[in-house]
């Protein structure tokens, strides 16, 4: 009876918790994926076909994606429970779309920007103008996002619709395109062709990739179900990674697979790829941090793709609080085979409290045995204690099951907890929990044999909840039926060791990012043995695989022009032999044929008796700035050549304005006199036989060669203003006014004219042509007022709207209609019957010539019998020689 009892209680005991009862039928669930079978998706392969998801219960059918099959979309129509999306599930989610994030399976995206390496597509900023093929769905959005933190409006760059097709890249027919690092890299060279990426990391944009999701409506109204797929889930990418040559083989006998090119090989490479970003020996797989999100959604908050007072809520998978039936029933079962233990303990009790009286005399007598040998015990025992509390690392010992058995002092003061407190605890829980699944890995395989020992760097958490880095030995210990029985752990503080490699890899990725960004890397040379190491930067500048480490002849070869290679020889010899540095722009070409200009700077590296051991140095791509320049000396060439043509077409222009004023000055003015003076004669000696009507016309013909005289004038004045150079200086308006007045009244001092001038117009300016723009204003103001009964003149300055200083001639005389102010300033243009007011129509134009020239604006306002306003302003002046103010 109770051998039986014994043997149910086994049984009991070691029924798992999560088998799915045989009656209930597998619940059918359809896995959306976002893209068409490879290895990115192993991990629900190995789920479906290792029976992990038949052992939760499910029936999963899992659904290839594409371009016509928006996986987000296809989930919240309920075509699909399950999806595989990316970080913009939190824009979603923020823009109200009910999804649920269950597990992250990339920690880091593996999305990039791909270019041919031949089109130099470095960085963001050489994506302006260029064509890029993205998916709104997949990648877009951190494109953009790093777009908007470079400072580079997205609205800058050509993005079209993703076609999927490399051949659209290869062909010329786009510049760049949005890819998984993880396979088209590799489809490209292939192809043949040496492709370029642009991660997003490097540009401070880190967001998860292939991040498993679900509905509001599925978290919620089956959670037990939702939790038991993540289970198989997590299941099948931890067999995915630990058994890659099998899924490469099951994935290439997929429909369509070979069909894209991938093989065997490359969904291995693929695997390979996929290890970092999915760090599956680091993290558990599928972790999801809220601080992480919450970092991801703050970056898309401060670039303004979300809005600002965003909410998390509900985003996340939540653990179940409620017990598994599962669970429950084998609870019952242990409750049940622990009363049957306690009956038949009862019942050994018996039968042993007789066989203690018959053993207690012989127990006597080995107990004098044992004394002595438990003296000489001891005496070992004190020195083992010593030596383990004085040890300087900390070394403690747990049963297999995490229950603390002993620790030393060193032990306690790396966690922070005291020996009471440790055995009230299960160990196992100190080590971080982003530490723990790799630990507890390492720790299985040594309870099942596979190892004797290991070493493993992991953190614990401490009592104050502070994290510390240690390097643990974990050893097993086992009794004589090889049974697991104690794990002893030698730890080690190493925090800041850590926090030491730490800074030293984030200055590294620094240095990669700055070596990107300007186009160099480091290079050393080992002597004697004439060894090169090349920085991946220099092997990208070399379009060399990076890793390539050549000899010094093969360096140099490089430098194919006889020209640049005796050069560098030179140099370089020069360094070794005398220690003298060297800075060189030379000229290389590239491994792909590629002409490059290098700036290379070098120096030496001495050993303690000062003798050479090593060169070191830099290498820049300096290919733009050479180009630049060049395009800078070839428009400077050409300006200079417009330059000279244009300056000998003005030279030409002044010579033929010359001789036109020559001819004008003599050729008319000639024959305009003989006809003044013979009409004159005629006046004189036959003005009692022409009579009045003869008079009247010899008085016109008089009239008109005056005016033809002034309108000369005008022309050679007008001429003269464009050919002469200003000669600036300082010009009172005030007194130039008053001078332009007194000549006025002195011509009609019959006239009765109000006149106020402000004082103290001071500017700068050529002073002959400021006095010939006070004269025709001031003598039209005057002429213009001829006809009113109070007349008044206004001179003065005021201040403009932008702040400039605006000079003003105003008057209340005739004024004119606006609609032709247009016209106002044009050489013979006039407002006005020349037989009411004289004038040749030419002293406005010279007012506007004189201002432009002095680099200001001159403009009117005025209305019909009640007057005109002219104004003017001065620009800048360029003083060709100096002069005195007038």
């Amino acid at each position: 009876m109770a051998f039986i009892s014994v043997i149910a209680f086994s049984i009991f005991c070691t029924t798992p918790v999560h088998a799915a009862p045989d009656a209930k039928a597998p619940e059918r669930v359809t896995l959306q994926l976002k893209w068409l079978h490879q290895f990115q998706f192993a991990g629900y392969y190995a789920a479906l076909a290792k029976g992990f998801y038949r052992d939760e219960g499910l029936d999963v059918t899992i659904r290839e994606g594409g371009a016509d099959r928006p996986v987000i979309a296809t989930v919240l129509k309920g075509d699909a429970q399950y999806g595989i999306g990316d970080s913009d599930l939190l824009i979603n989610r923020i823009n109200g779309q009910p999804l649920v994030a269950l597990a992250a399976i990339f920690q880091h995206s593996p999305y990039v920007i791909m270019s041919r390496a031949d089109r130099r597509i470095r960085s963001p900023s050489d994506l302006v103008g260029a064509k890029v093929m993205l998916s709104d769905g997949q990648g877009s959005i951190q494109l953009r996002a790093v777009l908007k933190r470079e400072g580079i409006d997205p609205q800058r760059v050509n993005i079209v619709p993703q076609s999927w097709k490399l051949e659209d890249l290869i062909e010329g027919r786009v510049d760049a395109m949005s890819a998984y690092s993880t396979v088209e890299p590799a489809l490209l060279r292939a192809r043949g062709v040496a492709p370029a990426t642009m991660r997003s990391l490097d540009y401070g944009v880190d967001f998860y990739g292939d991040i498993l999701f679900t509905t509001e409506a599925q978290a919620v109204n089956a959670p037990e179900r939702t939790a038991a797929f993540l289970r198989a889930t997590r299941k099948g990418w931890e067999y995915a990674f630990a058994h890659e040559p099998e899924m490469a083989d099951l994935i290439a006998g997929m429909a369509g697979v070979r069909q894209r090119g991938l093989t065997r090989e490359t969904l291995l490479d693929e695997a390979m790829q996929m290890r970092p970003l999915v760090l599956p020996d680091v993290v558990e797989i599928g972790h999801l941090n809220p601080g992480r999100l919450d970092s991801i959604a703050r970056t898309l908050a401060s670039l303004g793709m979300v809005k600002a007072d965003y909410s998390l809520a509900g985003l996340m998978f939540g653990p179940q609080t409620g017990l598994h039936p599962d669970l429950v029933r084998w609870l019952a079962g242990a409750v049940f085979g622990v009363g049957t233990l306690l009956t038949l303990v009862l019942l050994w009790n018996l039968q042993m409290r007789r066989s203690v009286r018959e053993r207690t005399q012989q127990l006597q007598t080995e107990v004098l045995r044992r004394t002595e040998a438990q003296q000489e015990l001891k005496v070992s025992q004190d020195m083992v204690q010593l030596m383990f509390g004085t040890a300087a690392s900390g070394i403690v010992m747990n049963t297999p099951d995490g229950r603390f058995l002993m620790a030393n002092p060193a032990y306690y003061a790396i966690v922070g907890y005291s020996e009471a407190e440790l055995q009230a605890m299960d160990t196992r829980e100190l080590t971080h929990p982003d530490d723990r699944a790799r630990y507890a890995a390492q720790r299985d395989r040594m309870l099942a044999g596979e190892l004797e020992s290991f070493s493993d760097e992991k953190r614990y958490v401490k009592k104050d909840g502070s994290a510390v880095w240690v390097h643990s030995t974990v050893s097993m210990v086992r009794s004589l039926s090889g049974e697991a029985t104690h794990i002893i752990s030698v730890t080690e503080d190493i925090t800041d060791r850590r926090a030491i490699q730490d800074k030293l890899r984030q200055s590294e990725a620094l240095l990669r990012i700055a070596g990107r960004t300007a186009r160099i890397g480091g290079w050393m040379l080992d002597l004697p043995g004439n060894h090169v190491v090349w920085s991946d930067e220099v092997c990208n500048i070399h379009e060399v695989p990076p890793g390539t480490r050549p000899s010094l002849e093969q360096a140099l070869e490089f430098y194919g022009s006889p020209e640049w290679r005796g050069r560098i020889e030179a140099v370089v010899q020069a360094c070794i032999d005398t220690g003298a540095p060297f800075d060189e722009e030379l000229e290389i070409t590239s491994a792909g044929g590629r002409r490059v200009w290098v700036r290379v700077i070098g120096e030496v590296v001495r050993d303690d008796s000062g003798k050479v051991i090593r060169l070191h140095g830099s290498t820049q791509d300096i290919t733009e700035r050479k180009q630049a320049q060049e395009s800078i000396l070839r428009l400077n060439a050409e300006l200079e050549e417009r330059v000279r043509q244009r300056t000998s077409q003005l030279e030409a222009l002044n010579r033929e304005l010359e001789a036109f004023s020559y001819s004008v000055s003599h050729d008319l003015r000639s024959p305009l006199n003989t006809i003044d003076g013979f009409s004159q004669l005629i006046e004189r000696m036959a003005s009692e036989k022409v009579g009045a009507q003869g008079k009247h016309y010899l008085s016109r013909i008089r009239a008109g060669t005056r005016q033809m005289g002034e309108l000369i004038e005008g022309l050679l004045s007008l001429a003269k203003l464009s050919r002469d150079p200003l000669r600036a200086g300082p010009v009172d308006l005030a007194k130039i006014a008053r001078q332009v007045v007194q000549a006025c009244r002195e011509r009609e001092p019959e006239r009765v004219v109000e006149i106020h001038i402000q004082e103290n117009l001071l500017v700068l300016g050529d002073p002959l042509l400021l006095s010939v723009v006070i004269q025709n204003l001031l003598g039209n103001a005057w002429k213009f007022t001829t006809m009113q009964p109070s007349a008044r003149i206004d001179v003065g300055c005021k201040t403009g709207a932008d702040g400039e200083a605006v000079y003003f001639v105003r008057d209340n005389g005739a004024g004119f209609d606006m609609a032709y102010a247009d016209k106002l300033f044009g050489t013979f243009q006039r407002l006005h019957s020349s037989t009411d007011y004289a004038g040749t129509g030419i002293g406005l134009a010279t007012v506007k010539r004189v201002i432009e020239r002095h680099g200001g604006r001159v403009w009117a306002e005025a209305a019909e019998g009640l007057g005109a306003t002219f104004y003017f302003t001065l620009g800048a002046v360029v003083v060709d020689s100096p002069a005195v103010a007038a």
